[in-house]
């Protein structure tokens, strides 16, 4: 499965240059999940993030671990631009459908880590994600490090998930316009397999997703050949 990885290739293409401080995976440096969305008052604020967060599954190789570009949550001091992107690796799935399940499974996840101190507030409708970090949490040591094995470690929940890379991108200098339109793209992409394995329109000069199978590798080949199997079936 690897309609992704153009975008990967892409993502990573744009920090490069960037100054990045690398962590391992360490399950055991995880910080505490909370078990609920905590509400944290703009007064007990350190600082907020806004920006966007997002995946990319894949079945190629990932290296795991965490990369931050630009400060580590010890070093803001007020409110500023921000990127998550998580590179998923994932096992090759039996079926087109089966992959596209596991990657709603896989995006449903930010709905259910809830690091201690750190409040996000994220959209099903869209990949803006802010998050409010609080004096406590900060006094005590939070770190994109210790929020990354969380998050990695609520990833791999499912079996299914080999191994998880997660960028959290604070550095003025990176172009988060840019991640955010990747973000976008990446939507249509799962939404252009949803059709796909749906629709029972494969009439290509009607179809508005026709720009996404034109230009992801092997879209295309799925559509024409999730088309003749349906006519068998019919």
């Amino acid at each position: 499965m690897k309609f992704f990885d153009s975008l990967i290739s892409g993502a990573l293409e744009l920090i490069q240059g960037l100054s990045e401080t690398n962590y391992a995976y360490e399950s055991c440096k995880a910080w505490t999940d909370v078990g609920f969305n905590q509400v944290i008052l703009q007064k007990h604020s350190a600082f907020e993030l806004s920006g966007t967060g997002f995946n990319l599954v894949t079945s190629s190789d990932i290296e795991e671990g965490i990369t931050v570009i630009g400060s580590e949550l010890c070093d803001i001091k007020k409110d500023c631009s921000f990127t998550r992107i998580s590179l998923v690796q994932i096992d090759e799935q039996e079926s087109e459908q089966k992959a596209y399940n596991l990657i709603r499974k896989i995006e449903y996840v930010k709905y259910h880590y809830f690091p201690d101190g750190y409040m996000i507030r994220t959209s099903s409708r869209s990949h803006k994600e802010a998050v409010r970090v609080s004096e406590d949490a900060v006094k005590a040591g939070i770190s994109f490090q210790s929020v990354g094995n969380l998050l990695i470690d609520k990833y791999k929940e499912n079996p299914a998930v080999k191994a998880v890379k997660v960028i959290f991108i604070t550095s003025e200098k990176a172009d988060h316009k840019t991640f955010e339109d990747m973000a976008q793209k990446s939507n249509a992409i799962t939404e252009t397999l949803n059709h796909i394995m749906n629709s029972v329109n494969f009439d290509c000069d009607t179809c508005n997703l026709k720009p996404i199978c034109d230009e992801v590798e092997g879209m295309k080949e799925l559509h024409f050949s999730t088309a003749a199997k349906k006519e068998v079936g019919e």
